[in-house]
């Protein structure tokens, strides 16, 4: 078991005072105002283990500002998404907020003028100074609705890998060798699972998103670092096709992996959570999902993650993520005291005391954790650490497709049970895919 622990000379509590008192201080005079009464924020960290973490850094929050009340709302991924922007437009949204950095959600609120832009705390705050250019791209909208480009709107907490989780006893069991060098050595593991009578994947599809990032994974894992610029126009929207022999290719895989039984029986009536806690219990050898569920997977010691392995002779294969829902300030904060409250807010969340606390829960932070934390490092997040770093040295993180327009989340929702089911063929999920991009590109 990988153990690292870093002393520290002062502890915790005093580091963590001294963090938070500094930021309020520095909010509070570069500034020049009165800060709000209430600060209202609503995340999607709607999992156990996340939710734990929320509530230790608010509470931290709170505690350095005695004199204001937080009204935190957690809605999971689903429920944020629909109710977000029409809360926002009426009135009666929140201050602050988690956002999906894509067409549908930020791009339509930028429009609308629904965010503010973030780039004075920025400069304030030195955010650029912990995570990088591309990163921060990420939640870049121009006023032409142009992807990547413009004002920055938002910056996250997390960094997120979707990659293949493991079960390192299962696959012993079932006499498969490790490690999996290509895409082959995968297809060949899942076959000697399946001949062995286990699950070779666990997954379902009843709520979530898992057939998406597992469509979207295995399609990427196939492009080297060197050939992405297709995948970017396509994703930033600059114009592109999702009707590529790639993309085709993939969808029949995964048709075929549901058609022939390697995915776990009823996963149609399971939610993606369930499945996960399905697989953490030991249930399946393989789960594609990302480091989002690096907390719950911990608890089962045999579980390993790794990048979704290419092909053989695709050096840098690319891997889907980037960073989690941005921390965004909506246009409810109308009052400067609000948004100069919003920005030491979203301060704190991407702090390296809130970094270090995420690290501590087993989640892999988007913002550099001090040398000197004192932190017990896990075998999961000790590998997410270094699949991060490798990914950024080699310009291999990939994207989320359904940022591709407004609407793919739920074309690819509405059509992936379907191919599953072998109810649409895969050139047909694609061209519906393709007919929703090149529509949206028509609108713009």
């Amino acid at each position: 078991m990988f153990r690292r622990l870093i002393s520290c000379s002062a502890s915790p509590a005093v580091r963590r005072s001294a963090v938070l008192a500094g930021a309020a201080i520095i909010g509070f005079s570069l500034s020049g105002m009165v800060r709000a009464e209430t600060l209202t924020v609503w995340d999607d960290h709607d999992s156990e283990s996340r939710a734990a973490v929320m509530a230790e850094l608010n509470g931290r929050f709170k505690e350095a500002h005695p004199d204001i009340t937080l009204d935190h709302t957690i809605r999971d991924f689903a429920d944020l998404n629909m109710t977000l922007k029409l809360a926002v437009s009426s009135g009666d949204g929140p201050d602050v907020t988690k956002v999906n950095q894509g067409a549908g959600a930020m791009g339509l609120m930028v429009k609308e003028h629904l965010l503010v832009p973030v780039d004075d705390f920025i400069a304030e705050y030195g955010w650029d100074k912990n995570q990088s250019e591309s990163l921060l791209a990420r939640d870049r909208w121009s006023d032409k609705g142009e992807f990547g480009v413009g004002p920055t709107y938002g910056i996250s907490s997390l960094a997120e890998i979707v990659g293949l989780y493991y079960n390192e006893k299962v696959l012993a069991d079932a006499g498969v060798e490790l490690p999996l060098k290509s895409f082959e050595d995968l297809k060949a593991a899942a076959d000697k699972i399946k001949e062995a009578g286990k699950t070779p994947f666990m997954i379902g599809t009843a709520k979530g998103h898992l057939t998406l990032h597992m469509l979207a994974g295995i399609t990427q894992a196939h492009i080297d670092a060197s050939d992405r610029k297709a995948l970017d126009d396509l994703v930033y929207g600059h114009g592109g096709t999702f009707d590529t022999p790639g993309n085709v290719e993939s969808a029949k895989i995964v048709q075929d992996w549901a058609q022939d039984g390697y995915f776990f029986n009823g996963y149609q009536g399971i939610s993606g959570d369930d499945a996960v806690q399905l697989f953490v219990s030991g249930e399946g050898a393989f789960l594609i999902s990302g480091t989002w569920y690096f907390g719950d997977m911990k608890a089962n010691p045999d579980i390993h993650f790794m990048p979704i392995p290419g092909p053989k002779g695709v050096e840098h294969p690319l891997s889907v993520g980037g960073v989690d829902l941005a921390w965004a300030i909506t246009s409810i904060a109308k009052e400067d005291g609000t948004k100069a409250l919003a920005g030491e807010y979203i301060n704190y969340m991407v702090s390296e005391d809130a970094a270090v606390t995420w690290a501590k829960a087993g989640y892999l932070p988007a913002s550099s954790v001090p040398a000197d934390a004192d932190i017990e490092v896990t075998p999961l997040l000790s590998e997410g650490i270094k699949i991060w770093k490798s990914l950024n040295e080699n310009n291999a993180i990939g994207h989320y497709p359904d940022w591709a327009s407004p609407t793919m989340l739920k074309t690819f929702d509405d059509n992936t049970p379907l191919l599953l089911a072998g109810q649409e063929t895969p050139q047909e999920l694609i061209d519906k895919l393709d007919a929703d991009y090149q529509a949206y590109m028509k609108s713009k």
